[in-house]
């Protein structure tokens, strides 16, 4: 009698252990079918329903058609120059509301193309002048050179300028190019540039 009760609970407990490990692989195996579906599920819509953002395209603003407009950007980066998006460069006493340089003759100080410290080869000492110089139309050649490089070696900043004038904003701006041995200028007296070339390396003072 004994005997076979002890078969009897061996089977049930054979029976449980197989039901209770079925049921894991159960669990186990819809438990990865729900975690997997969700991210098969968002990749697909998102593929279908986030579109290819098209890369911006670059346009030449008319300048030399162009000697006055309603709203300016302008570069609101100096204490004492403005460059506006037409060439203008003037003092930051005499920016109209518009955001535009004041161009009317009692505005002396204000001068289109601006080029006074700026050497050949695009190297300017004062960041205003640089930009103001850089959007000259007789520039364009420059900066064509200078976009097609960049853009050809995938410089993420350079794929998204609009226009001529973000183009020399950000052109203007000190870079490693301007920068000798990651410590000082390679001119100091010209360390803003919209060239293509570096600026040249000033002797060291003996």
């Amino acid at each position: 009698m004994r005997v076979c009760r002890g078969i009897l609970f061996s089977r049930q407990l054979l029976k449980k252990r197989f039901l209770f490990g079925l049921v894991t692989l159960l669990l186990f195996l819809a438990g990865w079918w729900i975690y997997s579906l969700p991210v098969r599920f968002n990749t697909d819509v998102q593929d279908e329903a986030t579109p290819t953002r098209p890369p911006i395209q670059f346009k030449w603003l008319a300048l030399d058609n162009i000697t006055s407009i309603d709203h300016c950007r302008n570069s609101r980066q100096g204490h004492t120059y403005i460059v506006d998006e037409l060439g203008y460069c003037c003092y930051v006493t005499d920016v109209l509301a518009s955001g535009c340089c004041n161009t009317n003759p009692s505005s002396q100080g204000t001068v289109r193309y601006k080029c006074d410290g700026c050497h050949d080869n695009g190297c300017c000492s004062v960041y205003e002048h640089c930009v103001s110089c850089c959007l000259h139309p007789g520039q364009k050649p420059v900066l064509q050179s200078v976009l097609k490089r960049n853009r050809e070696s995938f410089h993420p900043l350079y794929s998204s300028l609009q226009d001529q004038y973000e183009l020399c904003l950000f052109k203007c701006r000190t870079s490693s190019q301007s920068v000798e041995h990651e410590n000082s200028y390679r001119n100091p007296q010209a360390k803003h540039c919209y060239g293509v070339d570096e600026p040249v390396v000033l002797p060291a003072e003996q």
